[in-house]
């Protein structure tokens, strides 16, 4: 081995020791910010694996990770609203009882969907926290609202459904409330 060789080994040996020691100095983690925010939720376990889902959540602040739980929350509101249309329509429009339930259910996750989720979003973004938090309050008080029509129904057909909704719009609705003073 020439001398040339010797040095290379050397130095990367060098190299490697002064590597493994830098790391060794460095302390472990601390909770990431998606666990910092919460941790405090009524919902930690939904929070948490809501705001991991999404992509964008590794590179966010506080306020990013506010935007990706107003935006779960509005799929899942969709996905409430395409449901009940979609059984609306199997169910060939029903009776006046019918028109009444799924209507009404259809009016309160329309108006979360077109009205209050995006007006959160906004207010959240203008740094409006307070008029957020009502945005989200009326979301949370829809599925409420949709369960109350089929009261007397067993089993009742949107139950599940309004929960997960009840749920995350809460969830994000404690989120946004780190933000109110």
């Amino acid at each position: 081995m020439n001398n040339f060789m010797k040095l290379f080994a050397v130095f990367v040996l060098f190299v490697q020791i002064q590597i493994a020691l830098s790391q060794s100095n460095v302390s472990p983690p601390g909770p990431s910010l998606i666990q910092q925010l919460c941790k405090s939720n009524r919902y930690q376990t939904l929070c948490v694996s809501t705001l991991n889902l999404d992509p964008r959540s590794k590179t966010s602040d506080i306020q990013g990770l506010a935007s990706i739980s107003i935006d779960a929350t509005t799929k899942k509101v969709k996905e409430s609203l395409d449901y009940l249309t979609s059984v609306y329509k199997k169910i060939g429009g029903g009776g006046r009882g019918d028109y009444e339930r799924y209507g009404t259910c259809m009016e309160e996750y329309g108006a979360a969907a077109n009205r209050f989720l995006p007006a959160a979003l906004a207010d959240l973004k203008a740094k409006k926290y307070s008029l957020a938090m009502s945005d989200m309050k009326e979301v949370v008080s829809v599925p409420g609202i949709c369960e109350d029509q089929f009261a007397g129904y067993s089993p009742l057909p949107v139950t599940q459904r309004n929960k997960a909704v009840h749920d995350i719009a809460d969830m994000t609705a404690d989120i946004i409330k780190t933000f109110v003073k």
